[in-house]
């Protein structure tokens, strides 16, 4: 089967399908997702077409709420170690999911410190047990599928682990096409060009400028942006990040997190006048540097600029894709704040009046 550009897919393939397009190439990379919703078809659906995506024998392993850290992480086979008569590793639920993923069930309600040792394998790769008279540590490169029932703001994936996981999916309506536009021959072909895909600096600066316009202040954000842009590219069998692969990482990794709408920027009201110009009014200026002048005042160390035309379409892109209700809140929460600001104006004025 030819990969549909994720990029110009139609709606058959919306963005949660193609969220578990990207993360099937790269889930270590990528983190994981967080799966928002409650159980039913849709969420089902989602998961079943994320394992066809999957290579064969992939490891994907069920970390029970109240995992206890030795059967997380690993710790001293008790049995094992009476019958050898030396020390003996059990092996965790983490380690068994090398290469693969964890699935977390009623994520919502997860103990901080398995979101944080989570976290800690997210970080740095890597495995490092401490308890029980053992020392191990290991390469550990895992993805995280964090099931979200939560119903109210208050019940929500702790922090920690939702900063690390790239794709934050809402799964409350109906179930995904039975037509996925990918099959798991081309996620093996895009993974096999994951690492041959480059990215020009001036992409992650307009991806970076995104997320600020967007007001999240999160470093990783960006960053998995340009992970899902780099696998995006891969399925669409390119090797550059192009403007189009970096809207639809935008679209599915920033703009969840939005903390405010994309704005273009505006004068301030209260902004001083510039001053006066004191060049001649006669006509007379002076005359413009020789061309090497001017290229030797140039910093060459200085850094690119972000490309603004990109950053303009990466903030369209951000609007477009944040999800109604979130885009609602956020207008009005924006509208509360300027309201704030103009009665603090109208007292500064009223203040100094009288």
């Amino acid at each position: 089967m030819t990969p549909a550009d994720p990029a110009t897919a139609d709606d058959s393939a919306g963005l949660p399908e193609l969220a578990a397009a990207l993360l099937a190439i790269d889930p270590a990379g990528l983190g994981g997702a967080a799966l928002r919703g409650p159980a039913g078809a849709a969420r089902q659906a989602w998961l079943d077409g994320f394992k066809r995506l999957l290579p064969p024998h992939t490891p994907l392993r069920r970390v029970p709420l109240n995992i206890q850290d030795g059967a997380l992480l690993g710790g001293l086979d008790l049995g094992a170690t009476l019958q050898a008569g030396r020390p003996v590793m059990q092996t965790g639920v983490l380690a068994q999911a090398h290469g693969g993923l964890v699935l977390l069930p009623m994520a919502e309600r997860l103990s901080a410190g398995t979101a944080a040792r989570l976290a800690q394998v997210l970080d740095t790769g890597a495995l490092r047990v401490e308890r029980d008279g053992l020392r191990h540590e290991q390469p550990l490169h895992i993805g995280v599928l964090a099931l979200d029932e939560g119903v109210s703001d208050d019940e929500q994936l702790p922090t920690a682990l939702a900063d690390r996981l790239a794709f934050h999916l809402l799964l409350d309506g109906a179930p995904l096409t039975d037509a996925p536009a990918w099959n798991a021959d081309d996620i093996a072909q895009a993974r096999a060009r994951l690492p041959q895909v480059h990215t020009d600096d001036q992409v992650l600066h307009a991806l970076c400028a995104t997320a600020l316009g967007l007001g999240i202040t999160s470093l990783r954000a960006p960053l998995l942006a340009l992970r899902a842009a780099r696998a995006a590219a891969a399925l669409a069998e390119d090797d550059a990040v192009a403007p189009e692969h970096a809207a639809l990482a935008v679209a599915l990794v920033l703009a969840p997190r939005a903390t405010r709408c994309p704005a273009p920027d505006e004068p301030s009201a209260d902004a001083e006048p510039p001053p006066p110009s004191t060049e001649p009014t006669d006509g007379e200026t002076d005359p413009p540097p020789p061309a090497d002048e001017a290229a030797d005042s140039t910093d060459p160390t200085a850094p690119a600029t972000p490309d603004a035309p990109l950053a303009d379409v990466l903030l369209q892109a951000a609007q477009a894709a944040i999800p109604a209700g979130l885009l609602a809140a956020l207008r009005a929460g924006q509208a509360q704040r300027n309201r704030a600001r103009s009665a603090g104006r109208s007292g500064a004025v009223l203040h100094g009046a009288s």
